[in-house]
């Protein structure tokens, strides 16, 4: 797994096995849980952009080739 920055600043995280999504995905509700209320817009906005990104691949079988776009701060 590597997190890529492009030239627009904008990140990805490439390469992902189906272990490590779901353990970003644990990671990211634990933290979400602890958190209500108090997560900036943009942490948000991330957040909920992995989330869908993570169903459609799970829903769709695909994995490690699609590439996650986080929004730049």
């Amino acid at each position: 797994m590597y997190i890529d920055k492009d030239s627009w600043g904008k990140y990805s995280i490439n390469d992902l096995s189906e272990r490590e999504l779901f353990l970003l995905r644990e990671a990211l509700r634990v933290y979400v849980q602890l958190n209500l209320g108090r997560i900036h817009p943009m942490d948000n906005v991330a957040i909920l952009s992995f989330d869908h990104q993570f169903n459609s691949i799970t829903r769709n079988g695909k994995e490690k080739q699609q590439k996650m776009e986080l929004p730049g701060r």
